[in-house]
């Protein structure tokens, strides 16, 4: 079989997306019993008790097909977000979304502004739907706004915006990502990509559902479960957007993506404030702890407005994560980000936090 005559010519185009390394996986490879994992930005309190007991009610429907639409957690989030249900896409993770909404609107040839440091499934999906991707350059570790505005074509199809950005953890102020989506012509989607927003203070959340609500429809935005509300695991996030675009998509992706699971707990999740409040203030304070440590070993670092921290290690990633992989905690090299000497590490417990600290500080010591 020659797989060059077979594939669809956008998917040879594209990378394999390489995630953070499994408990199981270092156990297998290194034979290590006690392993820490901080390197796929999952939530340090597990998730919502809320949510833990709707999936404990779920035993007895797990032989039944889930709503194909999602609408009771479409209807439950327009209430909470103002907008009609018929404005909300609900899929597996914010993945799943990226992805239905790349197949929806992405044609042969179409140009999809893409930072340069950013989440990579954006890049996949258009390359898949034989896209072209522009990527725009940099402002030290923060997407550079005025770059993406100089980079549009009358080809572009849309921009993809990540705010808060994986992987950097750096949040755009307010008011440039006002003045920046009012100068992009109309006709140009801009995906917003918001998975992380819930741990941005309200001066920096740009206030795009209110921008949405108030007549802005050529903004997509992406929110998800996985990392405020700690559901990585059953995968669902959701997107907001034109109707006709939530239409569309709705009537090419696969009708049955977002589990019973997945859906249940959700609809539990949102009503859980307490967790979500003991969530934002333990990981504010624990990120201190990181601050104070970079700062003592003259370490670059991102002031983070997601559950990670980025920091410059000054040498090169992989052997630092290596190193601190044989001590039995998993972090994140950002090589494959274009960030040679950067190294993305979740916001962990208290203890955990400690360990990893106490260890980085062993390997960088002179």
């Amino acid at each position: 079989m020659d797989i060059n005559k077979l594939a669809n010519p956008g998917a040879l185009r594209t990378k394999v997306y390489v995630p953070g390394k499994s408990k199981q996986e270092v156990a297998r490879e290194l034979g290590l019993k006690e392993i820490i994992k901080m390197a796929s930005n999952e939530s340090a309190l597990g998730a919502s008790p809320r949510a833990k007991e709707a999936y404990a009610a779920l035993t007895e429907e797990l032989n039944i097909y889930p709503d194909a639409v999602s609408r009771d957690l479409r209807k439950k989030l327009s209430e909470k977000l103002g907008c009609s249900a018929d404005e909300i896409t609900v899929s597996n993770g914010a993945d799943g979304v990226i992805y239905n909404l790349g197949m929806a609107i992405v044609k042969e040839g179409d140009e999809a502004i893409i930072p340069k440091v950013t989440f990579p499934l954006y890049e996949t999906i258009v390359k898949v739907m034989r896209g072209t991707p522009i990527y725009t350059g940099m402002n030290g570790y923060r997407i550079d706004l005025k770059k993406i505005e100089e980079a549009i074509t009358g080809n572009t199809k849309v921009i993809y915006l990540c705010n808060p950005n994986n992987p950097t953890g750096d949040a755009q102020e307010r008011e440039a990502v006002r003045s920046f989506l009012s100068k992009v012509p109309e006709h140009i989607l801009v995906v917003v990509d918001e998975a992380y927003i819930d741990f941005t203070s309200p001066e920096t959340d740009p206030g795009t559902i209110e921008l949405f609500n108030g007549g802005m429809k050529n903004l997509f935005i992406l929110r998800s479960f996985s990392k405020i509300y700690g559901l990585a695991g059953v995968r669902i996030g959701y997107g907001i957007g034109h109707e006709d675009i939530i239409s569309l998509i709705h009537q090419i992706k696969p009708p049955f993506n977002v589990s019973i699971v997945g859906e249940r707990v959700a609809l539990a999740a949102l009503d859980d404030r307490d967790y979500v409040t003991a969530t934002l203030k333990e990981m504010e304070e624990e990120k201190q702890k990181f601050y104070k440590t970079f700062e003592d070993f003259g370490l670059d670092y991102v002031k983070s407005h997601t559950n990670f921290i980025l920091f410059d290690a000054g040498r090169d990633a992989k052997s630092v994560f290596e190193e601190i992989l044989k001590r039995g905690v998993i972090v994140r090299p950002c090589n494959g980000f274009g960030l040679p000497t950067s190294i993305r590490v979740s916001i962990g417990t208290p203890k955990e936090n400690d360990t990893f600290l106490s260890i980085l500080k062993e390997v960088l010591k002179p």
